[in-house]
């Protein structure tokens, strides 16, 4: 338990920021955890160490070792599955604990040695749908609130990618598990891009504390341009800069559904100039950097100017070779 509980505060320290109050793993201390869940969750957590150990140098014995570990933790994971009761609708919260504790853990080496393009989608789309069965009234306590806020970020960016909405974009979802927590700036952005509904996609701003409609940032000409679309990044700092990069990216997808090139072209230039910024930073949290690259895989989708993709396109090559461990 000791070690379970040592590893998972020690992977929480990779993602510790201002604007992330809630990593799940730092709820492991106070779980009474099984000893033999223990012996099972130790094996992802020992992924995810040797994989932090072998991204300084991508050292190939630990990347070896850390997907030995990851392979042995998945075939614990199914053996978990195999054991539920398939006709029973609700599971033992326990057990439904235990799933949803081994899903994200899995998912957090996905994300950082992915197996494939996107590998990640598989487990974050399994841990949603396990966190459903606890419901939007479950995930107030702890650590169901921790796991589902997590997913809410990763599913944000799903439905930023894919221009679909999940559960987690429904009333229920964003509102009762805050009822007694209440939410910040962050949370309340991550809310628009879960929504994704009609009026942001027809282009409209939206206040992310209101709800109302913002005026557009254009200049006196009237067209769009990238200091207009994006505060100077020398004024915005720690989590108003990356709040400024998700409203931005909201807005890209907006714009391309809007058909407004000028405008994904002012956007785009933007979410580029903070990623370059915030990647600059020598203390990045290892999480922030997922975000900024996912950020910037966006702008390859979503950018109309073709110098701007193979500029985003050349940064996200470059940023996921160094900061992610490859196959």
């Amino acid at each position: 338990y000791n070690a379970v509980s040592r590893m998972a505060l020690e992977i929480a320290s990779y993602h510790f920021c201002p604007w992330t109050l809630h990593p799940w793993t730092m709820t492991i201390p106070q779980l009474s955890l099984s000893a033999d869940f223990q012996s099972i969750m130790l094996l992802p957590f020992q992924a995810v160490m040797a994989a932090f150990s072998a991204l300084p140098s991508n050292d190939a014995s630990l990347r070896a070792v850390a997907y030995r570990y990851y392979a042995s933790g998945l075939e614990r994971h199914q053996a978990q599955f195999h054991r539920l009761v398939p006709w029973q609708k609700h599971q033992h919260p326990v057990s439904l604990l235990n799933l949803l504790l081994m899903s994200m853990a899995l998912l957090e080496f996905e994300m950082m040695a992915p197996l494939g393009m996107d590998s990640w989608l598989s487990h974050a789309h399994g841990a949603l749908s396990l966190l459903e069965q606890a419901g939007p009234q479950g995930c107030q306590v702890s650590p169901f609130f921790e796991i589902f806020w997590q997913l809410r970020f990763l599913m944000s960016y799903i439905a930023l990618s894919t221009r679909k909405t999940s559960l987690l974009g429904t009333r229920d979802w964003m509102e009762i598990p805050f009822l007694h927590r209440g939410k910040t700036e962050f949370d309340r952005v991550i809310d628009t891009l879960l929504l994704l509904d009609t009026k942001l996609i027809k282009g409209d701003d939206w206040d992310t504390k209101t709800g109302e409609p913002e005026k557009s940032s254009k200049n006196l000409s009237g067209s769009y341009s990238a200091e207009s679309a994006s505060v100077s990044s020398n004024q915005i700092a720690g989590s108003e800069q990356i709040i400024r990069l998700l409203i931005n990216l909201r807005e890209l997808v907006s714009a391309h559904q809007a058909d407004s090139p000028e405008r994904q072209i002012a956007l785009s230039t933007a979410i580029l100039e903070d990623s370059k910024l915030l990647m600059s930073k020598p203390f990045l949290p290892f999480n922030v950097s997922l975000q900024v690259i996912a950020a910037v895989n966006l702008v390859v989708q979503y950018a109309p100017d073709s110098v701007q993709r193979q500029d985003a396109a050349q940064l996200y090559a470059d940023w996921h070779g160094r900061l992610l461990l490859l196959a």
